[in-house]
């Protein structure tokens, strides 16, 4: 490209055809990629600049070689194999669609990637008159002056001609001049389906006005065309020079205009090439009104990427790094340069270049803290981001928890005709949530025959901070003699083996903090809890705490109580004496919760001053109220007896005493 625009204008031509002309190339090996297409992408440098040496440092595996040309021969190449392309990047539906309809494309369709715009560039003192015909933001009106100025010997129109995508763009614009009351100096003719449809220029010559174009390729014969049109058959960037040199046409320099992408004239306008600028040439249309005829989205410059089936005879393609390279193209990190591309130019315009691989997306409604159970509903609205192009409609949309790094959906729901959803969910547990999309096969033109389509990459909106609060219920607060035992529900059930239920308790009267009594460890799954703790006699307030570290945040429920007695307690029921042997039944209270209770049996004769030694014991099992020991005592005496009961885990407590005559 340097060399292009340093060589004279009447070199353009032909280098720009040596630059065309197939060359020798061998297949795409494990370690090569080829990728073909629009030389917007190259001469406006964003392919050299940004795009090459990004993918090189990504994926410094493979060897990279971009070829730009024109959308339509770019497109034929890769249908053919010549030069053994493995992607294809191109602007314009109107020829994409047959690409993926005769089955080159891998995929269902291309890869949306970003958009620029076209515009219309020509000299300063405006010979065409385009503003004051009011075409400074209506492209047909200033396609209408020029023609009329064209057909007056006054001015040239430097088309690239045959099919690239910004050609087939002028073509579409000419056909609206024949719809909307075109000159009457102008004939135009119809191009070819084939070709990418629409109209352009003839002579009056030629005898053609509103038939199809007579060339063999669907185009004008190029002695049909006028003497203001030329067609240099260049790619984009030596185009836009000749434009710019207006050197050896029928009209002097200075009276030049050209249809180009705004990506390549910022490049050239800037300097940035060392070849040289276009001092000559100044924007005089751009950005279409919406009353223009084609609406404010004529000028929309589509880029599409393709992967080329490998399928298809003749071609070699290297599956794999066509794969990593779109999704290199569609990716967040590539993507958000494009902002800045080009962005320090004196174009008032801004970034050339849009990111539009991933559909806008937004989500409101996530809060920081949820209510176990309490439903949380998610509303937004996903957009295309290809202005111009229909809602996205009927497409799924799902609300996600981050686990481990990764997207797990919890929820889903469908876009309505305006691209609106709205979702309603209940978490489970704390974490990050966000809403995404998948992949989006959609169709964006389905005037054209066959329809366009294109592939929107998957789109997520920030992850959100969101705690669920565990829910507890309290069914039952139940009192014993110096304990209490509390069961009841959990929501939702405990997300893991981590999650514990915890009992605390105040004096009613109390306005104090709570004191922790008791707790539970809970199993993965469970729904219920029941928890005991030892409580002294009183009226108590019970507040039961239910938590996952990391999973929930404690939620809470209370309860009042009135524990009737302190402590445990041990007692006799009834004794029997026979021949000195006793029998002795008692009752305990509470009951013990785990095996290892014990009750002993301690006696001394009445009136002796020795301490009471223990004379026999019980085992108790968990849950025994009652229990019987059997001794044998010597007659002839007065026993003083008395029991000790030895909860587990827990301190003794005596019963009353009591005398029996042994005889």
């Amino acid at each position: 490209m340097r060399r292009l625009f340093a060589v004279p204008l009447v070199g353009v031509a032909f280098a720009a055809a040596a630059l065309l002309a197939p060359a020798a190339a061998s297949a795409d090996s494990a370690s090569t990629l080829t990728v073909v297409g629009t030389s917007d992408v190259s001469d406006s440098g964003l392919m050299p600049n940004l795009i090459q040496p990004q993918f090189h440092a990504a994926f410094p595996q493979f060897t990279f070689k971009y070829t730009g040309t024109a959308t339509g021969t770019a497109i034929t190449n890769a249908e053919t194999g010549v030069g053994t392309p493995s992607v294809l990047i191109v602007h314009a539906a109107s020829l994409e669609n047959q690409f993926v309809a005769n089955g080159f494309s891998d995929e269902p369709y291309g890869r949306a990637i970003f958009t620029n715009d076209f515009v219309l560039a020509g000299p300063a003192a405006d010979p065409a008159g385009v503003g004051t015909a009011g075409g400074s933001n209506n492209i047909v009106a200033a396609f209408e002056a020029i023609a009329t100025a064209g057909n007056a010997g006054n001015v040239t129109f430097v088309s690239r001609g045959g099919t690239p995508g910004t050609t087939v763009e002028e073509h579409q614009i000419w056909a609206l001049v024949a719809a909307n009351n075109p000159p009457a100096s102008l004939n135009l003719c119809q191009v070819s389906a084939a070709a990418g449809g629409g109209d352009t220029p003839v002579s009056l010559a030629s005898g053609l006005n509103g038939q199809m174009c007579t060339g063999s390729n669907g185009l004008p014969n190029p002695g049909d065309l006028p003497a203001w049109y030329v067609t240099t058959g260049d790619t984009q960037g030596p185009n836009v020079v000749a434009a710019n040199n207006c050197s050896g046409f029928t009209t002097p320099a200075n009276t030049c205009y050209v249809l180009t992408d705004r990506g390549t004239y910022d490049y050239l306008a800037a300097g940035s090439d060392p070849a040289g600028t276009i001092p000559n040439l100044s924007i005089v249309t751009r950005n279409d009104s919406a009353s223009a005829p084609g609406g404010a989205d004529l000028l929309v410059n589509y880029f599409h990427a393709y992967i080329i089936s490998p399928s298809k005879p003749g071609e070699a393609v290297n599956l794999t790094a066509a794969q990593d390279f779109v999704n290199f193209l569609t990716s967040p990190a590539l993507q958000s340069q494009l902002k800045t591309y080009l962005d320090d130019t004196n174009d008032t315009g801004g970034a050339p270049f849009v990111a539009d691989a991933s559909p806008g997306l937004t989500a409101t409604g996530f809060p920081s803290l949820d209510q176990a159970g309490v439903p949380v509903t998610v509303t937004g609205t996903l957009t295309n981001s290809q202005p111009g192009f229909p809602n996205l409609a009927n497409q799924t949309v799902s609300i996600d928890e981050i686990v481990a790094g990764l997207p797990v959906a919890v929820a889903s729901g469908t876009t309505n005709s305006t691209g609106a959803y709205n979702i309603k969910f209940t978490p489970t547990s704390s974490g990050s949530y966000q809403a995404s999309t998948g992949q989006i096969a959609q169709i964006e033109n389905s005037s054209l025959n066959p329809v366009f389509g294109d592939l929107l990459s998957p789109s997520a909106t920030a992850p959100v901070a969101m705690s669920v609060q565990g829910g507890v219920t309290i069914a039952s607060a139940t009192p014993g003699n110096g304990s209490v035992t509390v069961a009841g529900t959990l929501t939702p059930a405990a997300p893991d083996a981590n999650a514990t239920v915890t009992l605390l308790a105040r004096p009613v009267s109390s306005t104090g903090a709570y004191t922790q009594i008791g707790s539970a460890s809970l199993a993965a799954g469970a729904k219920s809890f029941s928890v005991s703790a030892p409580l002294a006699k009183g009226l108590w307030q019970l507040e039961v705490s239910y938590a996952d570290p990391g999973q929930l945040t404690a939620g809470t429920a209370t309860s009042d109580v009135i524990v009737s007695s302190a402590g445990s307690a041990v007692g006799f029921s009834k004794l029997t004496l026979k021949k000195g042997k006793l029998t002795l039944k008692g009752t305990i209270s509470p009951a013990p919760t785990s095996n290892g209770s014990k009750v002993e049996l301690l006696a001394t004769k009445a009136g002796s001053a020795k301490k009471f030694p223990v004379i026999a014991h019980k085992t108790l099992a968990s849950g025994a109220t009652k229990f019987t020991i059997t001794v044998k005592l010597k007659r002839g005496h007065r026993w003083l007896l008395q029991l000790e009961y030895i909860p587990a885990n827990s301190k003794a407590v005596f019963s009353k005493l009591r005398t029996i005559a042994v005889h």
